[in-house]
């Protein structure tokens, strides 16, 4: 009877060093928690980053995913999950995992605007800073103190960092990081985190979908693919608002010009009419079709042989997630790297700017 009881329960109460919550039944432990302003540490919320890993001390929770391929077993065996895979079965009292982040002082070097929303910031650190593509660092104006993470762009090297940051006013870091008079003011720098990109395995056709400032990001990666492989079938969607946003599109035709497998195009959610290399509207309209904007069928596979790569917001990643997987697509193929909602934005301070 008990057991019967808790199964019909739609809230219990959850705990994270000291401060309590309300979980809900239906939602992952990090969707609750970000609903009540905890302080839970995340990033991609597709489970790769392992970001929001922490470990239940008592309670029980339902994982989404099979751990086994995420985490080492002495971290299974330990308690550990990861708060945006798993949903609770019980009250839970959770504990964060212990990170000790080092951090190094940046110079802010450069801050050039790319469009009215999207600016890039050059960061020079006072020591080397190894990085993969794909891989976000975070930053601050003093150690662990109003945490923001920029994912990584494609002009990045060890000794200069380059983020891509729209621009909100009513942010806490971004007005800072793109204000000219900012220039050779000092932040604070982690080392690279994360895994996105990582597992693609150059096997098949490639899909890469940016939203807003994803694009660096995702442009280092498919740079970093038609290095290894120069023919590889490429096709990047870059969603943005208006034909104004655009940016990068010199780098864009250069790869077209380079490699023949490659193809690009701008989705414009606020455009009525597209011209050469852009869709009208939202690229998520255009799901059921996907495949047949890519123009060299010859290098054409069945949608199952196809990676995908998407970095935007949680809106976007989600949807094109359902429509791809819909079509096709393997889910062990598709790659997520999300940024973090506006609402999320104002009751947690490790997140990542919204791009649209």
């Amino acid at each position: 009877m008990l057991k019967r009881w808790f199964s019909r329960r739609r809230t219990f109460q959850g705990m994270l060093e000291g401060q309590t919550f309300t979980l809900a039944a239906g939602e992952t432990v990090l969707e609750s928690a970000l609903k009540a302003g905890v302080a839970l540490p995340y990033n991609c919320q597709v489970g790769s980053c392992k970001s929001c890993l922490c470990r239940v001390v008592s309670g029980e929770v339902r994982s989404l995913v099979d751990l086994g391929y995420l985490l080492s077993a002495e971290e299974i065996a330990a308690g550990h999950v990861l708060a945006c895979q798993c949903l609770p079965q019980s009250d839970l009292t959770l504990m964060p995992a212990a990170v000790v982040t080092h951090w190094v002082p940046a110079q802010i070097k450069q801050a050039t605007p790319l469009s009215a929303l999207v600016w890039r910031i050059t960061l020079s650190p006072e020591q080397a800073m190894p990085f993969l593509p794909g891989q976000f660092f975070q930053l601050c104006h003093q150690p662990d103190t109003d945490v923001r993470s920029y994912s990584v762009s494609w002009l990045s090297s060890a000794r200069e960092i380059v983020v891509d940051v729209t621009l909100r006013e009513q942010g806490r870091l971004s007005p800072f990081l793109c204000g000219q008079n900012n220039i050779g003011r000092t932040l604070w720098l982690s080392a690279g985190s994360g895994h996105f990109g990582q597992a693609d395995d150059g096997k098949g056709p490639l899909l890469a979908i940016a939203g807003g400032s994803g694009l660096g990001t995702t442009l280092g990666l498919v740079r970093a693919a038609l290095a290894r492989n120069p023919y590889r079938a490429v096709m990047l969607v870059h969603a943005i608002r208006k034909r104004q946003d655009k940016f990068d599109v010199d780098e864009l035709q250069r790869l077209q010009q380079q490699h023949q497998g490659f193809h690009y195009l701008h989705a414009l959610s606020q455009e009525s009419e597209g011209h050469a290399h852009e869709l009208a509207g939202r690229f998520t309209s255009w799901l059921e079709e996907w495949r047949s904007l890519y123009p060299h069928q010859k290098y054409g596979l069945e949608a199952h042989g196809w990676r995908v790569l998407i970095c935007g917001n949680p809106g976007l990643a989600q949807a094109c997630q359902r429509g791809l997987l819909a079509s096709g697509v393997m889910a062990q193929h598709i790659q997520t790297d999300c940024f973090s909602p506006a609402s999320a934005e104002q009751k947690i301070s490790n997140n990542k700017e919204l791009v649209c």
